[in-house]
């Protein structure tokens, strides 16, 4: 079946990359960690959160929970998010930036999306998370990257697409008879099935379906996550803000709460903090991030990185031991990564 374009899930028209929104001449530039009281030194600024028909229907759902208390943390300075179709952004609304986090589904048309940022900054509107750490959080084979800097990443095989991958002689080398797969680029959990005992023609007829479409992951299963269950570390502007843990329900190994997990608070110690923001210090591009998702789990002292979110993670701002003080500390980042690729 053909994939589900994230703007076209509803009847709005095939979508144009080549944007209208034209500014002055901005460019993507490093900026400065944001600093308490900042944003009282910023001119009133309008942020397009993009949002998916699915996002929307989210929000109608939950009554709004992480967009309604960012849009309150951006009132409190006079600043406004307003809500936008990720393919019906108009030169005359005005925005100063855009921000993808509502853009769930962008996996499903990933090129397009990836036109979309360049678009917009080839005609200076400023993208939150920067292009270029966009562009490269697409792929989850950035896992690779993080692993040749020194980072412990979950054990991981990585196949380009249309590779021919003889999943036998893969598994056998690697050792693994309980084992998952998954599209190199995706999310929620989309196409990621356990196997149990070799390779049947489920398996091969799942890897067959991927590879025809994008890259290809094999990975052990990780008994920690069904155990303990998997971490998710949040930062805002390099900046540590709040931590969940995320327990699959009985029978399933699926950490996201769409699946049914259950999520508790999190305080993680001083040391995982640290193996955290060695992480973020090895992301390439535009630094410091303006918000970021680290999944992982730990195995004795050490955290291994599963996912580095960067682009519409759920941020579990409801979670936080302050939900207010965490969407104040996510907006004034917005905000000041929007200010700083101006410079």
């Amino acid at each position: 079946m053909a994939a589900i374009h994230p703007c076209r899930e509803s009847n709005s028209p095939p979508a144009s990359w080549q944007h209208p929104l034209a500014a002055a001449d901005w460019g993507i530039d490093r900026f400065p960690v944001p600093s308490t009281g900042f944003a009282h030194t910023l001119r009133r600024m309008k942020l397009a959160w993009l949002g998916s028909p699915s996002y929307r229907g989210f929000l109608e759902s939950t009554g709004g929970d992480e967009l309604s208390l960012v849009r309150e943390a951006l009132a409190e300075h006079g600043w406004s998010v307003t809500l936008v179709d990720g393919c019906s952004l108009r030169a005359d609304m005005g925005f100063d930036a855009v921000v993808p986090l509502g853009f769930w589904g962008y996996h499903t048309q990933p090129a397009d999306f990836l036109s979309m940022v360049s678009g917009l900054h080839a005609q200076g509107v400023a993208v939150v998370n920067a292009p270029d750490v966009l562009r490269w959080n697409v792929d989850k084979r950035y896992l690779l990257d993080l692993a040749r800097a020194g980072i412990s990443i979950a054990p991981l095989r990585a196949y380009p697409q249309h590779a021919v991958v003889n999943l036998r002689e893969e598994l056998q080398e690697a050792g693994w008879t309980r084992y998952v797969m998954k599209p190199a680029i995706s999310a929620n959990a989309l196409r990621t099935q356990v196997f149990t005992g070799g390779v049947d023609a489920t398996a091969e007829a799942l890897a067959q379906e991927i590879l025809q479409d994008t890259g290809l992951l094999l990975q052990p299963f990780f008994e920690e996550i069904v155990e303990t269950g998997e971490l998710s570390l949040l930062y805002f502007g390099g900046t540590f803000s709040h931590a969940v843990c995320k327990v699959p329900k009985p029978g399933d190994f699926r950490s996201q709460p769409s699946h049914g997990a259950r999520i508790s608070r999190f305080s993680p110690s001083p040391a995982l903090r640290e193996q955290a923001e060695a992480i973020l210090r090895a992301t390439p591009g535009t630094q410091p991030l303006a918000y970021a998702r680290i999944d992982g789990f730990l195995r004795g002292d050490r955290f291994h990185v599963i996912e580095l979110e960067l682009i519409e993670p759920f941020l579990f701002l409801q979670d936080a031991p302050d939900p207010r003080a965490a969407a104040r500390q996510l907006a004034e980042s917005l905000l000041f990564a929007a200010q700083g690729s101006r410079r």
